[in-house]
């Protein structure tokens, strides 16, 4: 049909044909040359099969989309991903309501994003809502809004164009963990908790899934090996753990200790048969007593890749790490100061050999002012 004038408007409105059905619809604007721009992309749509009559989102409701996103997609991941993806969803529903998808914009998303961040915390209701939470939220929002995409329940991804908060505003600055530090919060720290650092210092397993969710069949101490199972973040991360013999002999000392007979490693002290949930008070009640500033518990992921990194090749440590990048490993690297101010002392040697340079410049330096207080005596 094309373009045409009406006696009742002021502007251009163009024909189309939607599987098999006629449509007429105003393009907004008197001006004929972007009235055709408008009909060519209104008819590529079509072509590429982007326009519909009537989006399914128009009926399809936050909380119905959700519940289908749990069947079809977070049943796919891992333990821990679904665990975590419950989480969020609880409180995007929460939020969301029954509201229809195409009534949910990118304003609307900012609104979301700005109201949890003013949210207070159950635990501590003069605290509120941290940032890297809400960041999470919004990545499980994104991913929402994406498989409506592909099932073409509306039109675009609200969520696409929102930015995240900064987070390293919020994190606790990253240090490394001297022999001393570790040696106070070893005796500070309950004898699970104990075990546990050392297990986590020695392995560079990850606090939860690979360190307090563990069982006993999973750890082969003829082999010296932990199998950390299907339950992982990536596939690099089931490749297996070598352990020291420290680790070891902690292992060895600490099934003969243990009175049951739970499948896990850390057995739950009120729950029979279930792993330790949190350690997060245990931890920071340890550091209060050792007279160490807090930091994460993950941050002993950091000190293992630190400390191999000194002694080992970046092959080695990726392996030992089970990072699929090599870059990754920057991450995790800390402090490094003493092996900076080594390879500075290498340098030096290199370059001035036996020359004391920095002692004559200092020596320039001292005569110059000797001989301009002598001439000032003079004068």
């Amino acid at each position: 049909m094309g373009l045409y004038k009406r006696k009742d408007s002021r502007f251009w409105w163009m024909g189309y044909t939607v599987k098999g059905e006629q449509r007429c619809e105003s393009t907004k604007t008197p001006s004929k040359d972007l009235a055709k721009k408008i009909l060519k992309q209104r008819e590529a749509e079509i072509v590429l099969g982007q326009f519909q009559v009537g989006w399914p989102g128009e009926r399809v409701t936050f909380a119905e989309l959700c519940e289908e996103f749990s069947r079809s997609h977070s049943s796919t991941l891992s333990v821990k991903s679904q665990e975590n993806h419950q989480i969020f969803l609880k409180s995007l529903r929460a939020y969301w309501g029954d509201r229809k998808l195409t009534e949910i914009d990118e304003r609307a998303v900012v609104e979301y994003r700005n109201y949890r961040r003013r949210q207070p915390l159950k635990w501590n209701p003069k605290r509120t809502v941290k940032g890297a939470t809400v960041n999470r939220e919004l990545a499980c929002l994104h991913c929402i809004f994406q498989f409506a995409l592909k099932r073409k329940y509306i039109r675009e991804n609200p969520s696409s164009g929102v930015k995240h908060f900064d987070e390293r505003h919020e994190r606790p600055s990253k240090r490394m963990l001297t022999v001393d530090d570790e040696h106070r919060i070893l005796e500070a720290a309950p004898p699970h908790l104990r075990v546990a650092i050392v297990l986590l210092v020695q392995t560079g397993g990850r606090t939860y899934s690979e360190g307090l969710l563990l069982r006993w069949d999973q750890v082969d101490l003829v082999h010296s090996v932990i199998h950390p199972g299907s339950s992982v973040k990536t596939a690099d991360s089931a490749q297996p753990l070598p352990l020291s013999r420290l680790a070891c002999d902690v292992l060895k000392e600490w099934k003969k200790e243990q009175s049951s007979d739970s499948l896990y490693v850390f057995p739950s002290p009120r729950k029979a048969g279930k792993p330790i949930r949190s350690v997060k008070r245990a931890w920071r009640t340890a550091l209060k007593n050792a007279g160490v500033p807090y930091f994460p518990i993950y941050n002993l992921r950091h000190v293992f890749c630190t400390r191999l990194s000194w002694v080992a090749p970046d092959a080695v440590v990726q392996r030992a790490m089970r990072h699929s990048s090599p870059e990754t490993k920057r991450h995790y690297q800390l402090g490094m100061v003493d092996q900076v101010r080594e390879g500075i002392e290498r340098a030096n040697e290199r370059a001035y050999q036996d020359k004391e340079v920095l002692r004559s410049y200092y020596g320039a330096a001292k005569a110059e002012k000797q001989a301009a207080q002598t001439s000032v005596v003079s004068d």
